[in-house]
């Protein structure tokens, strides 16, 4: 799973083998709904301690879990450029993330209700 700065609600997925390459919505984070709104779905309650386990005061449970499996990679070129992607503590500072813009992904938006 992983977070984009342009979509603040959207959760999305990535597979990956070989040269073949799909990118998903896995739905919205938890953390772009109200508490109220959580304890309305099952996956949270039933998950709620696991979920609320890793919650970051500004972030929820955003986040980007990613795992490679492979063999012969440059372990540390990954990590470079996988940081590169990430969005600078100035971005993040601004806020402007919260409402997210405009991007070129070719995955439908998701967005929380309400």
């Amino acid at each position: 799973m992983f977070w984009v700065a342009s979509r603040p609600d959207q959760a999305l997925i990535w597979g990956q083998a070989g040269g073949s390459l799909k990118a998903d919505s896995a739905g919205v984070w938890w953390g772009s709904m109200s508490f109220d709104q959580c304890l309305d779905h099952n996956g949270f309650t039933e998950n709620q301690d696991f979920i609320e386990k890793d919650w970051d005061k500004v972030f929820a449970d955003r986040k980007n879990e990613i795992v490679f499996i492979g063999q012969d990679m440059d372990k540390q070129k990954v990590i470079s450029e996988l940081d590169a992607c990430l969005s600078t503590d100035i971005e993040l500072s601004t806020q402007l993330w919260k409402s997210g813009y405009e991007d070129q992904w070719p995955v439908q938006r998701t967005y929380a209700l309400g």
